[in-house]
This record gives C-alpha cells, sequence and structure tokens, in this order.
C-alpha cells in the first residue's frame, strides 16, 4: 500500500514537474474545443452574475490565470485581475468547471501551457430593487400591466430577496389608497426539503437531499423564479418567469454545479442545448410550439461527440444521444438526420442493451412504422405520441366552457380581458389531475378559469406513447373577452 501511495505520488510529481510553456513557446496554442465560440456559450451559460456586486450595475471583466494540462483541464487558476471577491469567485468557479479545452503541442506532444483568460461580467442596475427592505419591487397599472410612470402606479408587489438575488418571504401584493400601500394578497414563499432526482447521473448516484424555494398561490401559480439546491448550496435546477408567469428559462445543473442543460421557451418554438460533463457542448435542438396540443416533433441542428467531434451539422448527420427517463432508466437513441428530422431507421435501447423502440421514417420525417418492447411484449404503432382528447373533439370542449364560464364581476367591472393558460394531466383512465395556471390574468380569471376545467375531469380520451396509454400533461387556452 506504501509503494502504490508512493508511487501515485512520483506519477502526480512528473506531470506537474513538467515544463509550463508560454502561448508563445509552442506550435499551437492551447484553444477551447470547437473554438472561442464554444467556450463563449458555456460561460454565458453558466456565468451566475453575484447579485450584491449587480444590483447597482456593473461592467468589468476579471482576468483568470491557469494552466492548460494536456487532458484538456485547467489547473493552479488564480485570479490575475479581478473586480471584488465576488466575482473573482464566480470566475475561478466558471473556469475550474470547463475542461473541454485542446491542450497546447510541440515536437507533436501535448505540453502544459499558461494561459490569462478574461470573464466579463455585465448587467445594468437593478432599478426594482429597494435596499432599505432588500426587496424587489415592481409597480402595476389598475389593469395590472407593468406601470413605469408613477402617475399611473396602482397596485405593487414586494417581494424579499436574500444576498444571493433568491426569494426568501412570501410575495406581498399592495394596493395604493390615496397615499398609502395597503396588502391585499399574499403569496406563501416555502422552502421545501425534497429528494431530487438527477437527470445527470454522476458516481452512480440517482438521487440527491435538496431543497427547494417556491411562492405559488392556490391555482399553482408561480410567482417568482423557482430554484432548486443541492444542501451545499449549489444549484441543480432554476425556473425563469416572464410575463404572466409564464415559463422563460429553464436550467438543469449537475452535482457540480454545472448547467447541463438549458431550455429557452420562446412563442413559436423552445430552444434546447445540452452539454457534457466537460463543458463541451453536446446537442442543439428545437421544438416548435403546440398548437392545438398538437404534438410536433423536435428539429435537430447540431450535436457533437464528448471530444468536440461534429456528428450532426446544420441538421444533418447522424443523432446519438443519451436521455434519463427516471431514476433507473437510461434511454440511448439514434438514427440518421435529414433537413433536422429524423429520417431512415432509428432506435431506442436501455443501458443494458434492451432494444426499447424501433422506428422508420421518411426523408420528410414522417414516421412510416413503429415497433415498441416492453415485459416480452411487441407493440406496433404509427404515432409515437397521441395527444388526450376532449370526448367529442375540441367544438365539443370549447361549447362545454361556453356554457360554463361566468365573468368574475371584479375583471368585468374593471374591462379586464386577456388569455389564462391552464394545464392539467390527463390521467390513464380520461380523470384530470395536477392542475396549474401556467400563465395568468388575476382579478378572479384565473380561479374561474380553473374552477369550469376540474369539471372536465372524466370527459377525456388519454394519450399514448408509442402504442401505451400514458398520462399527459395537457395544455389549454382560455379567452376572457367582453362583448
Amino acid at each position: 500500500m506504501n509503494r502504490l501511495l508512493l508511487l501515485f505520488c512520483l506519477f502526480s510529481a512528473s506531470v506537474y514537474g513538467q515544463k509550463i510553456y508560454l502561448p508563445h513557446e509552442v506550435e499551437k496554442g492551447a484553444e477551447p474545443t470547437g473554438g472561442i465560440a464554444y467556450l463563449s456559450q458555456f460561460i454565458a451559460s453558466n456565468l451566475q452574475i453575484p447579485f450584491l456586486s449587480g444590483v447597482k450595475g456593473i461592467n468589468g471583466r476579471v482576468y483568470v490565470k491557469g494552466i492548460v494540462e494536456p487532458d484538456g483541464s485547467m489547473s493552479q487558476l488564480e485570479i490575475s485581475k479581478g473586480l471584488d471577491s465576488l466575482t473573482n469567485k464566480e470566475a475561478l468557479r466558471l473556469m475550474s468547471l470547463y475542461k473541454a479545452w485542446k491542450p497546447a503541442t510541440l515536437n507533436g506532444e501535448k505540453v502544459r501551457q499558461s494561459m490569462i483568460y478574461p470573464i466579463a461580467f455585465k448587467t445594468p442596475p437593478n432599478t426594482s430593487f429597494d435596499s432599505t427592505r432588500s426587496a424587489l419591487i415592481n409597480y402595476f397599472d389598475g389593469r395590472f400591466r407593468v406601470a413605469k410612470d408613477p402617475k399611473k402606479y396602482e397596485y405593487r408587489s414586494v417581494m424579499a430577496v436574500n444576498d444571493q438575488g433568491y426569494i426568501n418571504n412570501d410575495v406581498i401584493y399592495e394596493q395604493l389608497k390615496g397615499s398609502k400601500w395597503k396588502e391585499v394578497a399574499r403569496v406563501p414563499f416555502k422552502k421545501k426539503d425534497i429528494w431530487y432526482n438527477l437527470d445527470f447521473r454522476q458516481s452512480g448516484i440517482d438521487s440527491v437531499q435538496a431543497y427547494q424555494i417556491i411562492a405559488r398561490d392556490d391555482n399553482e401559480a408561480s410567482h417568482s423564479s423557482e430554484a432548486t439546491f443541492q444542501m451545499n448550496g449549489k444549484l441543480l435546477a432554476y425556473t425563469e418567469y416572464g410575463p404572466g408567469n409564464k415559463a422563460s428559462l429553464i436550467k438543469k445543473y449537475d452535482l457540480n454545479g454545472m448547467v447541463r442543460d438549458i431550455t429557452i421557451v420562446g412563442d413559436s418554438a423552445s430552444l434546447q442545448l445540452s452539454w457534457y460533463d466537460n463543458g463541451q457542448i453536446c446537442t442543439v435542438t428545437e421544438v416548435p410550439a403546440m398548437k392545438d396540443n398538437e404534438y410536433r416533433e423536435r428539429m435537430f441542428a447540431d450535436a457533437w461527440n464528448r471530444d468536440g467531434t461534429q456528428i450532426v451539422k446544420d441538421g444533418e448527420g447522424y443523432w446519438n444521444s443519451i436521455t434519463r427517463i427516471s431514476a433507473s432508466k437510461v434511454l440511448i437513441e439514434e438514427g440518421p438526420v435529414t433537413k433536422r428530422r429524423k429520417s431512415g431507421k432509428w432506435s431506442g435501447k436501455w443501458t443494458d442493451g434492451t432494444l426499447h423502440y424501433e422506428e422508420t421514417y421518411d426523408d420528410k420525417g414522417n414516421l412510416q412504422q413503429g415497433i415498441a418492447y416492453e415485459d416480452g411484449e411487441k407493440r406496433t404503432y404509427d404515432n409515437a405520441i397521441v395527444q388526450p382528447q376532449f370526448k367529442g373533439g375540441l367544438p365539443k370542449m370549447y361549447r362545454f366552457l361556453g356554457e360554463n364560464i361566468r365573468y368574475p364581476m371584479d375583471a368585468s367591472q374593471r374591462g379586464v380581458t386577456g388569455r389564462v393558460y391552464l394545464s392539467f394531466v390527463v390521467c390513464e383512465d380520461g380523470s384530470m389531475c395536477e392542475y396549474k395556471v401556467e400563465s395568468g390574468v388575476g382579478f378572479g380569471l384565473d380561479d374561474e378559469a380553473l374552477r369550469v376545467v376540474k369539471k372536465m375531469s372524466g370527459m377525456w380520451e388519454p394519450g399514448m406513447m408509442r402504442g401505451k396509454v400514458v398520462r399527459v400533461r395537457y395544455n389549454l387556452p382560455i379567452n376572457f373577452q367582453i362583448n
């Protein structure tokens, strides 16, 4: 044992005792795999500008010095030129996560090279932050639209935050009455201890103890950004909400605190990016927004191997991806891609090599035939995903809504109109559960939409995936207009 320890120490000393070259002393200098653009994208996706540093606005660079090692990592990190202790710490964290460098070479051999790399910190002042209350305060007019002119202020929201900028108390809504603000509503803050199932398995770990911070009303509508942390404070998940409390940005992290998956939600499509554990970009896909809950196949833009080799470029190539289905199930999917769509023969296998499905597509991305293998049985299908459907179809569903919705008096008197976006799960038996207001209007419209939708339970044909009845989350917009 002592001899093994001695050999390890000697080996380590020989590696870190190798000469460290300056950029001008090598034949080819160290660079990010794929080029600077991919490292810049990694930094932009992972950068967490310290709240206290950025609240007054910040525009500067932190210069990190280190050694790019032959294995693609960066060692001996230190600050060459900094801004403050918080931004300096964040810059060091970022560069320690990135291990996708192409090392420098000399005489055909990989060598160690010193490097200084700048990390830009730029954000405008946060004008909604009230330092005396340590809270974010936003103002609205009488119809609860964002207001910048003090003359139009009628409502405001007060959200207390901690030194990292995350919510730490109830969200309070106040109305201006005379010259004073009076509380009219309160959304409870919750810090929940949970077991978090990892999307990115590390060291054989499927789940970890974590805590989640949220502020949701009785309709499960979110009133702040939501975050899930490991017990050591590292992020595991983060969701940001835009206008109408609609999710606009979703990030998922691994145990090292590195972003591994991002979804940027747009009106017409959502852009999804994923990374390997060394910081190398993995995939870029686009998911068109569903219209009337019609399932739309994702578009395959680009994909790389872990070493940076691009295998799909501009929607052409051979796709290979790994997806964690549950704590114990990981699915490996692969097949050719043409014009950003699946083509030819595709397969999905579990990590033990067991075949899950085989599918054949035409050159336009249309599924010709699918075969699913499960529990010793074989199922054939011609639609990979079938969305739930209200019995009788959309016309009957909208007739049901029209006959049952009652316009709330407060909203009617104020002339409030708008669209409430709900989601719910249609279960295998056609019943409904897990209702949520994805994007609300307020003034009683959200509650009314939810009340009527709950009356629809049991009136649905369930959804199917690869020929099997499954639970499916369904999105439903309900429009409120005054004739």
